[in-house]
């Protein structure tokens, strides 16, 4: 088991092309894909152990024009899907055979650009990072949606999805067949989406953003995934919260939700509730500076994973409601670089953070 209160930084993978903003541990490989706001999606093989220099993607997944909002693997690593801005769920084979010669991709581009522009007041100019990766445009298309499609989530079997569109469109679909099975209507972004293991339930938080995120329309319900009814309305509870993020534990016993948004403080903005609504919901403390991005349960069960704009990622003890460790060091506020999205690898042992800064954080934990 690993020790989850000695995280190491492992490595820096360098990619300021744009803001990264999604990540995902492919099934139980040892892949890693990362995508960002551009829309571009690279995968990278991390070696087994930590130390020695960053290792470089080797691939890169051609399809989407805008920005990939989520990455998401089945458990078998036989899928990975990529919402994006671009009104698509694209598919992919993440060990699909590449097409064409490689090309080379130079990682720092961003930071050589800015140096060379600062040149004459005594700026550095950084060595390129190149790397040599095969392009792969195997992939197949949801095109289920008609807007931005801002979230998404999975089924334990990963054979069901659902994703939310900037529209208040909420699909439950089938990951083998790209058909819809129900959807339904919100009135604001769906935002916030999470299903539950056995797929039959999913929660959904609805943003109207405004200046500020003044909070005029939020809300928080849990649906009937099969039906696409109103199990419970937790509005009321959450008066003037948006929810950024949704995630059940692995046996779906627990629902951890986060409140995005941009005002500042740290009061509790990650709560734990029970779906049957049988146990009160219980505020995790403390909390991120700043409005919450992304949850991730461990393989274990036992333990989330939270990140924000305070570029901080908290791990915690679900059962115990503590604090367990923290990963990264805040960077001084929150449009200093966020943690857009992280993921566990299958054994539990990697964290990887999807950063706001051209890049994406992989920490370890010993066993």
């Amino acid at each position: 088991m690993p020790d989850l209160t000695k995280p190491a930084l492992a490595w820096t993978l360098p990619w300021d092309a744009d803001w990264v903003t999604s990540v995902a541990w492919v099934g139980r490989s040892r892949r890693l894909a990362a995508a960002n706001n551009l829309g571009g999606v690279l995968l990278w093989d991390i070696p087994d152990r930590p130390g020695g220099d960053a290792p470089k993607p080797i691939r890169r997944l051609d399809g989407h024009t805008n920005c990939v909002s989520k990455l998401l693997s089945t458990p078998d690593g036989s899928l990975l899907l990529s919402a994006s801005y671009d009104h698509t769920v694209r598919l992919w084979n993440p060990t699909a055979e590449p097409t064409g010669a490689a090309e080379t991709l130079i990682l720092n581009a961003r930071a050589i650009a800015d140096a060379e522009r600062r040149k004459s007041n005594g700026a550095r100019v950084p060595p390129p990072i190149p790397a040599e990766v095969r392009l792969v445009r195997e992939s197949r298309a949801f095109s289920g949606h008609r807007e931005w499609v801002v979230n998404l989530s999975l089924t334990r079997d990963g054979r069901t999805a659902v994703s939310g569109d900037d529209g208040g469109h909420v699909l439950v679909w089938d990951t083998t067949t790209a058909t819809v099975r129900t959807r339904w209507q919100v009135k604001g972004w769906a935002y916030g989406v999470g299903v539950s293991p056995d797929g039959r339930q999913a929660c959904v938080g609805e943003r109207l953003p405004l200046v500020f995120d003044s909070g005029r329309h939020a809300a928080l319900k849990l649906w009937d995934a099969t039906t696409g009814a109103v199990v419970r309305d937790l509005s009321a509870d959450f008066r003037g919260q948006h929810f950024a993020a949704a995630a059940y534990s692995n046996d779906g016993s627990v629902l951890a939700v986060g409140r995005g948004g941009e005002s500042d403080g740290n009061g509790p903005n990650v709560t734990l509730l029970d779906p049957t609504g049988a146990k009160k919901p219980r505020p995790l403390t403390p909390g991120h500076l700043n409005g919450v991005t992304d949850l991730a349960f461990h393989p274990d069960g036992k333990h989330l994973a939270s990140c924000g704009r305070d570029t901080v990622v908290r791990v915690w003890d679900v059962e115990a409601g503590r604090l367990v460790s923290e990963v990264g060091r805040p960077r001084g506020g929150q449009f200093k670089d966020w943690i857009h999205a992280v993921s566990w690898s299958a054994d539990g042992a990697w964290l990887a953070a999807a950063d706001m800064a051209g890049a994406v954080q992989v920490w370890h934990f010993p066993g």
